[in-house]
């Protein structure tokens, strides 16, 4: 079954400035054994911080997408080669290939599975049949979103979910990405690593707050003691923290700092509270 919408949307921004017009297009593609869904904003292809930004959007979707069915270096297809301003050629592209890809990989997973049902003497041929039948489908979504924007910043969150056959699924992705509206470009860090061991106390702070809303009570001392971490240093997250309404938004991703029932640890903290952590690019695109 394939599944296809399109559409294109220019939203408005509340504080004056044309919003960026955002390309949507999303995808279903599905067979015996797999099931991909592919939901992307893209900025959409004009001159000067918008091409700039899209640029870096496209370049963060080769990225994941090529390397759908593996955590090695080498990509699992090559990265697009034709006009990058073809919106529906460029992620056509990337979504037959990520398809072709799972699916193949799928297959290698469900040969596998019938080789080991195979070699099983003590199974009936109703048992194997039904073992067949039973093979789990590997799911993989991927998203892709604009979340926020203003006159100064826009703010896409990337969120993947693949599942390939095991226990349970899992979250990859980039997590929030901002960019400087002014310049089309990405603001990586947001957060001068080199104040990880001075933001501690804010860090204990939204990761106490993130437990009391899960109504788990912790002292400082049990949150550190539960943590995965050494030497009592939280790191800051894996994913960029990115601007809100409400202040700067945190987010630990599965296994980082927790187990897996303790979820993706999140905290959003106000902006005068972590703008002595920021770096110069973020103190500028958020007017600090």
């Amino acid at each position: 079954m394939v599944a296809v919408s399109v559409c294109a949307l220019a939203l408005s921004c509340n504080q004056g400035r044309k919003a960026s017009t955002i390309e949507t297009r999303s995808y279903e593609d599905t067979t015996k054994y797999v099931s991909l869904k592919m939901d992307i904003d893209l900025p959409a292809p004009k001159e000067g911080a918008e091409s700039q930004m899209r640029n870096e959007v496209v370049s963060i979707l080769d990225d994941q997408l090529c390397h759908i069915t593996t955590y090695e270096d080498e990509k699992v297809f090559p990265s697009y080669e034709g006009d990058r301003n073809d919106t529906d050629a460029l992620l056509g592209y990337y979504r037959e290939q990520a398809f072709k890809a799972l699916s193949q990989a799928a297959k290698d997973d469900a040969d596998e599975r019938i080789g080991y049902l195979m070699a099983d003497d003590e199974l009936s041929e109703e048992e194997f049949t039904q073992a067949v039948e039973d093979f789990p489908t590997w799911d993989y979504d991927y998203s892709f979103k604009k979340i926020d924007e203003t006159d100064k910043y826009a703010v896409f969150f990337s969120r993947n979910y693949i599942y390939m056959g095991g226990a349970h699924g899992g979250i990859t992705g980039a997590g929030g990405i901002t960019f400087d509206r002014k310049t089309g470009k990405r603001i990586d860090p947001m957060i001068d690593p080199s104040s990880t061991k001075e933001i501690q106390p804010l860090l204990i702070k939204g990761l106490l707050q993130y437990y009391k809303d899960m109504e788990v009570e912790m002292t400082e001392s049990d949150l550190l003691e539960n943590l995965f971490i050494e030497d009592g240093i939280i790191p800051l997250p894996g994913w960029t923290p990115y601007p809100s309404a409400e202040g700067l938004v945190f987010t630990y991703q599965q296994y980082e700092i927790a187990s897996y029932a303790e979820g993706m640890p999140s905290f959003t903290l106000p902006f005068a509270e972590v703008a002595p952590f920021l770096t110069p690019e973020a103190k500028s695109v958020l007017g600090l």
